[in-house]
């Protein structure tokens, strides 16, 4: 392998942009959540640039300690990086805007279900259980476009 065709992947490879990760996390009701924090269970979204995931993915992930570059440190260069932060841009788009569709539909889900049903009491222990987990969708829904909201915040 020639000596510039080897630079240039070293360069690729160690010059990676540091981000935070974005993790998929599914409830045992099926539940989609998107978040920043590890939880137990959760997979790391793989964007297109991103750091490489940490071999045990059971332990939450460590954060990594400032080091600033030495001056020789391989740099990539702007138009790559910026390639890379549109194409990551691009996937939190597309994602925020198909969570947003979720909760816009959790929403109309959680007005036909606190409707009461021929002889239903707003007491009833259905009821409440019913929209109680309407509820907890709509939620769980915003905490993930509030998620991705910070990350595409973070971005540059």
């Amino acid at each position: 392998m020639p000596i510039a065709r080897f630079s240039f992947l070293l360069c690729l490879i160690l010059a990676v942009p540091v981000q935070a990760e974005i993790y998929k996390y599914v409830d045992e009701n099926g539940q989609v959540t998107f978040t920043d924090v590890y939880r137990k269970g959760a997979k790391r979204i793989e964007l297109p640039g991103a750091p490489a995931p940490l071999p045990n993915r059971d332990k939450a992930p460590r954060r990594a300690s400032y080091n600033p570059s030495p001056a020789d440190f391989p740099r990539i260069d702007a138009s790559t990086q910026k390639r890379r932060d549109d194409i990551r841009r691009q996937v939190l788009q597309d994602e925020i805007s198909g969570e947003r569709r979720n909760a816009d539909d959790a929403r109309r889900q959680l007005a036909l279900g606190e409707r009461l049903q021929p002889g239903e009491r707003a007491t009833d222990a259905t009821y409440l259980n019913r929209v109680k987990k309407l509820r907890a969708s709509v939620q769980q829904h915003e905490q993930n476009v509030a998620s991705i909201q910070r990350e595409l915040a973070n971005l540059k």
